[in-house]
């Protein structure tokens, strides 16, 4: 069953006690994303997963898609890390 659109979440929680973090998600790239680096999973179906992250996972929970830059703008970018740096 496909969950339309509209309905497609993920819910990203930070236990305290437990000190790890929850995932609940129903949007198809981040079941993709974050199958690899569940730790437990509780729930894995074709348009669900939800479990916790495994304690050596050390990517993040962005919801932006990144930037792409062309060579032009990378290079300025360096430019001004560089500029920086020797302040």
């Amino acid at each position: 069953m496909k969950i339309p659109r509209s309905e497609q979440e993920t819910i990203v929680i930070y236990d305290v006690e437990v000190g790890k973090w929850h995932i609940d998600t129903t949007y198809l790239p981040h079941i993709r994303k974050y199958t690899p680096a569940m730790g437990g999973i509780e729930e894995k179906t074709q348009d669900r997963l939800a479990g916790w992250i495994s304690d050596d996972y050390s990517g993040s929970f962005m919801t932006r898609k990144r930037k792409t830059l062309t060579d032009e703008q990378r290079q300025q970018v360096v430019e001004q890390l560089r500029k920086g740096q020797e302040k």
